[in-house]
């Protein structure tokens, strides 16, 4: 007899003969038919009466090189003793070499038993086969078994699906997962088997019996040769039984199944696609044929299909469970490769990706039947395409389709989350909504950023569609801007008002905003569990919440966008002289007010006196001829500190300077920029030297050299009391901005009046973010945005109380 040593020699030198990758079927059936033979030589001489069976994979003669050797013992009642003496030949040499043996003991009436008890004992028998020994024996057991289950295939398809369902929680999917189960996910060698164990109890080939298609079959047996050798490159590589295919492993594994780095797609990539594209078809293959066996024996065809629209509505109308007579219609059907997007057909396949889960499925079949492509032409580029990140899940068209079925959800119930409730009246057009979310990522296709990639790629697709003006703009605007919301949210400051207005600009309608949150929500969702925690959907909702509020003021909207984005280009424009990078840091320390209230003209000539860098105490300004006769513009630039605004409207009035209007900014790295029109009170002209002296007095403020109060009350005693009384007037908004208070005063004018004001705030603690200041025949209204200390809204009313008291006081 030949010991165990001699085939563990012949197996380890299969193993070196080819790469660990080239190892298909036929390696399989050596490696069986190599055990079949020592098998054969031990069993003899044999007691009468007793076969020996495989099972399983060996069973199949799949035996991969870590796999377990599934054996059985039939006999009709021999001797215990004789079995254990047999079994001593059979199965202890195997062991003693480190292989994993599996050895059954049973007489034909309990692998009866079996099979009727467990699921599992029964399909071992639908692949046995006999190796030696008594074959009357063995084959009553088998033809027992098949015979009894073969009386109700419907029931035994019932058991595999439930079957497969547990597999789908336990090994998850190998269409899908990033680290598959060769084996047990769905879509894996177990289900090849299945549909061996179904022509086993049909008694013919599963086209013969209706179950499956000739077409189907022959995709099924290339997906499994693949599927084989992958899943014994992983059992090579790592020298164990293994079935996941790991993302450690993959490298290895790509490498030895001759798959190389490509442009757009690197060879891991490329054996992962091709894994996933294997078991999705193996997957939908077993899926029909368990669907139809289930469903029993049946001459019921479906209609012809004559057109696309046909194709569309037929799968649509099937409302997610697509009969098995259905796949065959739409893979007859007249499909050409350049869909006439008539009407009909548009609005079919509007209707079907508006349809959810229905959707799914029936863009499903169509993928699986090769007539995808001819709708959504990007596709082929992500089909079962992976994507190497930490919160994926899906491959990129499993993930849109998802995707695609969670806005359709939302769409049909927004109530299930509270800001989509809020936004659901913006949304006028759901079809395009729903297209948008398919197609969002349709530009992973390995070629640099994805978004720009899928933004053409979605409008070629809307334009071929002939969708109208405004739907198309919708889809096309989805797929460019779908991460805004959550890659805003997660990686900016959310106080940050100069953020908002950007966001608002970059949004410009509430109906764009309420599709990009529906988009997120269900894009997060179908991302993964990392990728919608508590945290980040507060942020995301934090941030549509305050978008929206911008634009319901109309604080910023399309048309204020288009102005904003106008505005700062004609800026760049009268700097093209100047250093580009020295432009850029300009235009993005600037908050967007400020461009939207100061001309551009006037905001290039600003340049030069804010972008140079500040020491802490240092001053600068620039003055030039006003908007009318007799009056200045003033430019004052300084670091931002508590209470500055009224040390420069202190040190204006002591200079005998009026101020006529102010806008007050701060940039993003907090420099004060604040922008006066003024006039001489006693002395029309201010010259040089009273600004100069200006700037002076403001830097000894700042310094603390000297306090202001004493020089102003001085200089009001020179400047004549308002004419006309005016009562005091102190109103707080609290809803017009979301990172501010608004106070508007109104006073009568005077001497020092901004000071006045600016005062009172500064000893509350209250810090002045935006000022407009304006003069109406001898009255004075003041806007001013404030924040407390902390930067938050002022909201207290005792506070608020206290302040309007103070100013009455004050400016009375």
């Amino acid at each position: 007899m030949a010991s165990a040593e001699a085939l563990r020699t012949r197996f380890d030198a299969l193993a070196r003969a080819y790469p660990p990758g080239q190892h298909g079927r036929w390696a399989a059936r050596e490696r069986a038919d190599a055990l079949d033979g020592w098998f054969r030589e031990a069993f003899e001489p044999s007691p009468d009466g007793v076969a020996l069976v495989a099972l399983g994979g060996y069973g199949r003669r799949r035996q991969l090189p870590g796999s377990d050797i599934d054996v059985l013992l039939v006999h009709d009642g021999l001797d215990p003793g004789a079995l254990a003496e047999l079994g001593e030949r059979l199965w202890y040499p195997l062991w003693d070499q480190g292989w994993i043996v599996t050895p059954l003991v049973r007489s034909p009436s309990e692998c009866l038993d079996a099979a009727r008890a467990r699921l599992d004992s029964c399909t071992a028998m639908l692949d046995a086969r006999v190796v030696a020994g008594a074959a009357d024996v063995a084959t009553a057991a088998m033809d027992g078994v098949v015979a009894q289950t073969a009386t109700d295939p419907s029931a035994f398809a019932r058991a595999i699906a439930d079957d497969r369902a547990r597999r789908a929680e336990q090994a998850g999917s190998c269409a899908a997962d990033l680290s598959p189960d060769l084996k047990d996910g769905l879509g894996g060698l177990r289900d090849v088997a299945v549909l061996g164990w179904l022509a086993r109890i049909l008694g013919e080939s599963l086209d013969t019996a209706g179950v499956a298609r000739r077409a189907d079959l022959a995709s099924v047996d290339e997906a499994e040769e693949f599927l084989v050798r992958a899943r014994s490159a992983v059992q090579l590589e790592t020298g164990k039984r293994a079935d996941r295919l790991t993302a450690d492993l993959q490298p290895e594994v790509a490498a030895s199944m001759g798959f190389d780095d490509q442009p757009g797609l690197a060879a891991i990539d490329g054996l992962m696609r091709q894994v996933f594209a294997s078991a999705r078809q193996v997957d939908a293959v077993v899926r029909d044929a368990l669907a139809r066996t289930i469903a029993g024996p049946s001459d019921a065809s479906w209609p012809p299909l004559d057109s696309p629209a046909a194709v569309l509505r037929a799968l649509t109308a099937a409302g997610g469970t697509i009969p098995p007579a259905l796949v065959d219609a739409v893979a007859a059907a007249p499909i050409a490769n350049d869909v006439v997007w008539d009407g009909p057909t548009r609005d079919a396949f509007l209707a079907m990706v508006r349809s959810g889960d229905a959707g799914v499925a029936a863009l499903d079949v169509l993928d699986r039947v090769a007539a995808l492509e001819p709708f959504v032409p990007g596709w082929r580029a992500v089909r079962s395409r992976p994507q190497r990140d930490p919160y994926h899940r899906f491959t990129v068209d499993g993930h849109l389709l998802r995707t695609m079925a969670g806005v359709d959800a939302l769409l049909d119930d927004p109530t299930s989350d509270p800001v989509a409730a809020e936004l659901a009246a913006e949304l006028a057009d759901p079809e395009a909504v729903a297209l948008g979310a398919l197609l969002h990522d349709i530009g992973k296709v390995g070629r640099g950023e994805h978004v720009p990639v899928g933004a053409d790629v979605a409008r070629d697709q809307v334009r071929t569609m002939g969708l109208d003006d405004h739907a198309a703009e919708l889809v096309a605007f989805m797929v460019a801007e779908h991460l805004v919301l959550p890659d805003t949210a997660t990686r900016r400051d959310l106080t940050d008002e100069n953020l908002i207005l950007d966001v608002a600009a970059t949004v410009g309608t509430l109906e764009r905003l309420a599709s990009l949150y529906v988009l997120a929500v269900a894009d997060a969702v179908a991302t993964g569990p990392a990728a919608w925690t508590p945290w980040r959907q507060a942020l995301v909702r934090e941030l549509v919440t305050k978008v929206r509020h911008v634009l319901e003021r109309g604080t910023m909207g399309a048309e204020l966008a288009a102005s904003l984005t106008e505005r700062i280009g004609a800026v760049r424009a009268l700097l093209t002289a100047e250093p580009e990078r020295e432009v850029d840091a300009f235009v993005l320390r600037m908050p967007r007010g400020y461009f939207l209230s100061v001309e551009p003209e006037r905001a290039a000539s600003h340049l030069k006196t804010i972008a140079p860098y500040l020491t802490s105490d240092a001053v600068r300004t620039a003055s030039a001829p006003g908007s009318r006769p007799d009056t200045y513009e003033l430019l004052v630039v300084t670091n931002d500190r508590p209470g500055l605004l009224s040390a420069v409207a202190g040190a204006l009035a002591v200079g005998g300077i009026s101020i006529l209007s102010a806008q007050v900014f701060t940039t993003s790295d907090h420099v004060a920029v604040d922008l006066f029109d003024v006039e001489g009170v006693f002395e029309a002209e201010i010259t040089e030297a009273r600004w100069r002296a200006f700037r002076t007095t403001l830097r000894r403020v700042i310094e603390g050299a000297i306090s202001i109060d004493g020089k102003v009350e001085e200089m009001r005693r020179h400047y004549p009391p308002p004419s006309v009384p005016t009562p005091v007037t102190v109103r707080v908004d609290e809803d017009a901005s979301d990172f501010s208070t608004v106070l508007e005063i109104g006073a009568p004018d005077r001497m020092g009046l901004l000071y006045d004001i600016t005062d009172v705030l500064s000893r509350a603690g209250i810090d002045v973010h935006l000022a407009k200041v304006a003069t109406f025949d001898g009255r004075v209204v003041d806007a001013f945005y404030v924040r407390d200390e902390l930067g938050r809204k002022l909201g207290d009313p005792e506070q608020l109380a206290a302040l309007n008291a103070a100013l009455q006081e004050r400016l009375a």
